[in-house]
Formats: structure tokens, C-alpha cells, sequence
């Protein structure tokens, strides 16, 4: 990217997700998660993604629809509109849209009127993979939906959590993924119960960080003197562009273990999280201990009587750390910032995107777009925690 485009295109570029916005039309060249499967029902579900107010429906056969939440005639919300077999009408004076928009029926014109031919409503593209549905809100054709391993794997038990939705900018949470090195200064009260991986947080060694571009995305590795002279500690952390990261296993016993994480940006100020986790054949205490974790208690953290801020207590449970942290950052872009060592990770993720989005507004196919020779590859983001011999930290940094 040139130094011109660099000015011209602020990093506040990448906050800002609206139609018609630098970022907002480089998210459009993708598939983003926007429900579980299980969440959509016989009745429509109202969503909000990059801006836009939508209805997601499953018409009487069962074909995936999302469009415009408000109706074309006089706004109504398509929220409350009725499923048929067809689509899905408006509940004020009939309207019948079908998933791709068209209008069929418009029930109070007159007789052997046309006007229903000419209403076109706003729709996009939605398919399902995994137990997640998945939109493209672009106006071209959309690539093909990349197949992550967690969505396809069928050697083991899936499960699709809950959505969890956050009233900060997205990009505060995604570039945190990649920072694996916040944890061991933030998290390291909270991380009182986990066993043998404490010694990754309480090791007193040099750290080492890596940054380096993949085919989708990027990786970052941290390694440090491990319990013995020819080991390291190794934590590995990958990510495709624009916003699904792995967070993978802990050491040997969660081998073969995925946890990956999609984020879709709401609006500027707001995004949701869906997580996709495969656990192998043989390994279903996996889950039974990370839900231990996931919903321990928080350690007491005593709270003087004076102290009004907002989020106090925050310190030991990881959700609330990363929240109070992230949340009061303020935007990319318009935040005052310098960066360190310790951010190559963050450094690199924002050329990226950059990039991407530079690409996008001169007409190119962004990272991470899964071309149309590769739609049945399944793509593996490999992350781990794990104590490696020194002579494979190598072949971690080669692995794309």
C-alpha cells in the first residue's frame, strides 16, 4: 500500500462498517456468521449486521431468506411478518416477499395490477454450515463459504455456543486475539485453577514474539525457556481475515481439540461473537473441564465503598478483564497509541486489513476470500499451548 492510500485510508478505516465506508465494503466481499441454526425457528429473527437492520427467516420449505427488516411498502418491521410457504408477508397489508427479495403478492391493489413486478426488496445471501449461518451482504456474487474445519469435521462431537454480544468497536476484541501476550499480565489472577498450564503465566523466562503472514490471514507465535534446557513453551494463535480466530487446545491432552471464534461486527459500536468448538473421539471430558472454567465463579475481589467505577469488580474472571480493557480504549484510529515489541502481533493484523481494505477499493479480491478452485478445501487454523522441543519450533513457524 503506498504512503498516499495510507493517508487517505486513516486506520480508522477499519472501524467504521456501514454500507458505503472503506471497511464497511471490504467486510461485504465476505461471509460473516450472523445466528446459530438452532436459534432460527418458525418465526422471523430480527438481526443486525454492518449496520443494517435485517430479517432472517426460513421459508414454509425451508429456504434460508434475509432482507430488509422493513417492509417496501410503508416500513412495517418483517420481524413480525407471517412465514408461508413461498416467504415471508408483511403483516400490515399483505406483502409477500420471497428469499430473494422479489415481491409476489400485494393483496390490496387492484385486481389484475402489476405493481408487485416492479417492487424489488432488498436481500442477500445466506447459507449454513456447522450449525452457523452465514451471510454475504456484498452486491456481487459471493465466493465460496470457506469450510473451517470446526463446521465439517465429522470425527467427533460440535458444539456451537450461544452468541455473546458486546457494546464496544469489534476491532478492540479481534486485534486482543492476537495480543497473546496481554494474558500473562492481565489474566494471571484468574488463572489460579488451571493446572499444569499455570506454568505458562508463571514462568519466569524471556519472551518471544513472531508475527507472520499465513495464506488467510496471520499467526503469532510465543515461545520461552521451557521445564527443561532443550524445551520452549509454545503458544501458537492464528486468524483468517477478516474476523475468525482459533484458539485451539492445552497441551497433549487437548490434542486434536478446535475452538474458533467468528465475529461480526453489529455496527461501529457494537459486534457479536459465535464460537465453534470440535472435541476429537475419546476426548468429551474436554468439554466438562472448559465449562469448569468457563463458568467458575469469580475470585472475590473486595470493592471500597468509595469506589464508583463502572465496572468494578472486574479482576478474576477473564470475560470482564478483557471487557473493562478493550471497551474503554476508545476507537482505532481516533486513540492516542504506541506500540511495542509486544505488539508485532497487532502491527501485522492492521497492515493486513489495511491492505485488504486498499485492495477492495480498487477493485481486487481482498486476504482471506476463499477462491473458487479451493471451495471444497477445508482450512485448519492451528493453535495450541504446549510444551514443544526446541528442534520443532521451526517447523511451527513454517506451517501455513
Amino acid at each position: 500500500m503506498t504512503e498516499a492510500t495510507q493517508e487517505k485510508l486513516n486506520l480508522s478505516a477499519i472501524c467504521h462498517v456501514g454500507a458505503g465506508t472503506a471497511g464497511g465494503e471490504m467486510f461485504r466481499r465476505y461471509w460473516l456468521a450472523i445466528s446459530r441454526a438452532e436459534d432460527l425457528r418458525d418465526i422471523p429473527m430480527a438481526v443486525k449486521v454492518l449496520g443494517e437492520e435485517l430479517a432472517l427467516f426460513r421459508d414454509g420449505t425451508g429456504r434460508l431468506g434475509l432482507m430488509g427488516l422493513h417492509c417496501s411498502h410503508r416500513g412495517t418491521s418483517l420481524e413480525y411478518g407471517d412465514i408461508e410457504e413461498r416467504g415471508i408477508r408483511c403483516p400490515y397489508h399483505g406483502w409477500l416477499y420471497d428469499v430473494a427479495g422479489n415481491c409476489l403478492e400485494q393483496p390490496l391493489e387492484p385486481k389484475g395490477s402489476t405493481f408487485y413486478q416492479k417492487v424489488k426488496h432488498p436481500s442477500y445471501r445466506v447459507k449454513e454450515l456447522g450449525g452457523l449461518i452465514f451471510a454475504h451482504l456484498g452486491k456481487s456474487d459471493p465466493p465460496p463459504l470457506p469450510r473451517y474445519s470446526t463446521l465439517v469435521r465429522d470425527d467427533g462431537i460440535r458444539l456451537t455456543l450461544p452468541p455473546r454480544h458486546w457494546d464496544y468497536n469489534w476491532f478492540n476484541f479481534f486485534e486482543n486475539t492476537i495480543d497473546s501476550l496481554h494474558a500473562f499480565f492481565l489474566h494471571k489472577p484468574s488463572r489460579a485453577d488451571r493446572s499444569w498450564e499455570n506454568a505458562f503465566w508463571d514462568f519466569p523466562g524471556d519472551h518471544y514474539i513472531e508475527a507472520l503472514p499465513t495464506k488467510y490471514g496471520l499467526k503469532t507465535i510465543v515461545h520461552w525457556p521451557g521445564p527443561t534446557p532443550d524445551t520452549l513453551y509454545v503458544r501458537l494463535t492464528s486468524l483468517a481475515l477478516p474476523t475468525v480466530f482459533s484458539l485451539g487446545g492445552r497441551g497433549v491432552e487437548e490434542e486434536g481439540f478446535e475452538r474458533l471464534l467468528f465475529v461480526t461486527p453489529v455496527d461501529d459500536d457494537s459486534f457479536m461473537v459465535f464460537s465453534s468448538d470440535f472435541v476429537p473421539q475419546g476426548k468429551d471430558d474436554v468439554i466438562t473441564k472448559r465449562d469448569q472454567t468457563r463458568y467458575a465463579p469469580p475470585t472475590a475481589e473486595p470493592v471500597k465503598e468509595y469506589d464508583k467505577r463502572k465496572n468494578v469488580p472486574y479482576r478474576g474472571q477473564v470475560w470482564r478483564e478483557d471487557y473493562v480493557c478493550q471497551s474503554t480504549q476508545g476507537k482505532i484510529g481516533y486513540r492516542n497509541e504506541q506500540l511495542a515489541t509486544s505488539d508485532r502481533g497487532v502491527i501485522l493484523l492492521r497492515k493486513l486489513l489495511m491492505e485488504a481494505i486498499d485492495t477492495v477499493q480498487k477493485g481486487g479480491v481482498p486476504m482471506g476470500v476463499v477462491p473458487k478452485e479451493k471451495e471444497n478445501e477445508t482450512i485448519t487454523l492451528d493453535a495450541f499451548r504446549r510444551i514443544l522441543p526446541k528442534s520443532e519450533l521451526n517447523q511451527v513457524m513454517q506451517s501455513t
